[in-house]
């Protein structure tokens, strides 16, 4: 088909260059599909890697919610005993306190009277040694008294 001026020629060689670069086109085409295809199956890989990974991690969750809740509720009990145990403490403190105050109370009594019997009883014997006292007070002074007649008698009679 050649109309005679070489367009025809030109227009095959054209066609061969332009159908050249097709397919130079296409299998760059068909690499980048190739290689879309490969990126594709890693993601998918990495996508089901992720979700087991979310999975694991989900199960770990769920299981710190749990160990924290019980870990609440352990410490809650233990605030639940300490203040009891501190209110059982107080109670037991306050009945001791009571009861040191009633025996003080009684040692108290005890010793005031024990105080008291001392008292009297040094009391009557104070004053029996006072009336010894003024009773040797007063042989002392008839004694002194006598004693110069005593020595003008034994004087005499000698």
């Amino acid at each position: 088909m050649e109309n005679g001026n070489g367009e025809t020629k030109k227009t095959v060689q054209q066609l061969a260059i332009d159908l050249g670069v097709l397919r130079n086109e296409v299998k760059q085409v068909a690499s980048v599909n190739e290689k879309l295809d490969t990126a594709i199956d890693r993601l998918t890989d990495i996508s089901g890697s992720i979700k087991s990974m979310l999975a694991v991690h989900e199960e770990k969750l769920s299981k710190q919610e749990e160990i924290d809740k019980a870990i609440f509720n352990l410490m809650e009990n233990r605030r639940v005993e300490n203040e009891n145990t501190n209110k059982e403490l107080h109670a037991r403190i306050t009945k001791l306190t009571t009861q040191l105050k009633e025996e003080l109370e009684l040692v108290e009594k005890r010793l005031m009277c024990e105080i008291k019997n001392i008292n009297t009883n040094l009391g009557s014997r104070i004053s029996m040694f006072e009336k010894y006292r003024w009773i040797i007070i007063g042989m002392a002074i008839v004694a002194g008294l006598w004693m110069p007649q005593i020595i003008d008698l034994t004087k005499i009679l000698k």
